[in-house]
């Protein structure tokens, strides 16, 4: 038998991403069906105050990652306006929602409408993407050695995440130093430059405690009374989920039902409800301050080579 060509991987990869989220949502309509009423008994002990701290707390990790982007494109030198960023990401986050794969290529071409001269090409962003990724994945691999008892995670597996994080990291240096001549690898230039990399750590590292927050306080509203140890482990599996399904939040609706679902299904449905509508929120919220920062920026880019020409 042949093996697959890389065509056939790539659409089995993406029948994947599709069949993932949609067996997690099959899953959830399940539960909400057989047991709507101990789902809702279970959301509705989260108070209102919580549900605002909850969507703060989400939006400061929109706001943390696009300022990590800010800090990767002023690492390459000459990046567009900060607003100009934060108006083409707020878009972004919404888009990525539906299939977070495509948000390089939002951001890119959301940014290229409105500063056209500065702003970095679609491959070049996602490079951008890749060098954050894997600093936030270096940081989240220590947190699956620290929470692996509770993930119920072999030592050596764990081990093996966080050496699979430091040598992707390093094989991303590697990369940069052999073909940072390229223009494609710019994108990498924030793992060589020390003072954006740390910027971009600490911003990770930001969202991070934000979402094992967050995580932790939907996790005790709804009854479930999680250690610290058991909300990095939901943040964790949320975040795995994440990033192997291409949907609309069903890796941070399905990442209570794997650590909680044995001990409460309503619950932990409940808590994955809330952190995905609460998550969704916040990037509406996002885009209704972003969106018309845009639309005016857009405006601008518009007219002025018009005015231009006529003068």
């Amino acid at each position: 038998m042949q093996p697959p060509t890389p065509a056939r991987r790539g659409r089995l990869g993406f029948a994947l991403s599709i069949v993932g989220p949609v067996a997690i949502l099959a899953l959830l309509a399940y539960l909400l069906a057989s047991h709507g009423h101990g789902i809702a008994t279970a959301a509705s002990r989260t108070s209102f105050a919580q549900l605002v701290l909850v969507t703060g707390l989400a939006l400061i990790t929109l706001l943390a990652r696009t300022e990590a982007v800010v800090s990767c494109l002023a690492a390459m030198g000459g990046r567009p306006r900060r607003r100009d960023i934060h108006a083409a990401n707020s878009l972004t986050f919404l888009a990525s929602t539906i299939n977070h794969y495509v948000s390089s290529i939002v951001r890119a071409a959301l940014i290229r409408r409105i500063d056209p001269q500065r702003a970095p090409t679609i491959p070049q962003m996602i490079m951008v993407d890749a060098a954050t990724s894997l600093i936030e994945a270096l940081l989240v691999a220590i947190l699956i050695v620290v929470s692996a008892s509770a993930l119920k995670i072999t030592w050596w597996l764990a081990a093996l995440v966080l050496a699979a994080g430091v040598g992707g990291l390093a094989l991303a240096l590697a990369m940069r130093r052999r073909f940072g001549r390229y223009q494609l690898f710019r994108g990498l230039d924030v793992l060589a430059h020390s003072r954006q990399r740390s910027r971009v750590a600490g911003l990770m590292l930001i969202v991070i405690c934000c979402q094992v927050l967050r995580t932790l306080i939907v996790l005790r509203a709804v009854g479930l009374h999680p250690s610290l140890l058991q909300a990095v482990a939901t943040f964790v599996a949320a975040g795995v989920l994440s990033s192997l399904f291409a949907g609309p939040g069903a890796g941070t609706a399905g990442g209570p039902l794997i650590v909680f679902g044995h001990r409460s299904l309503a619950a932990s449905a409940a808590a994955g409800l809330v952190l995905s509508i609460t998550a969704l929120l916040a990037g509406i919220f996002y885009s209704l301050l972003g969106g018309p920062v845009f639309l005016w920026r857009l405006r601008q880019a518009i007219t002025s080579p018009t005015r231009r020409a006529i003068t």
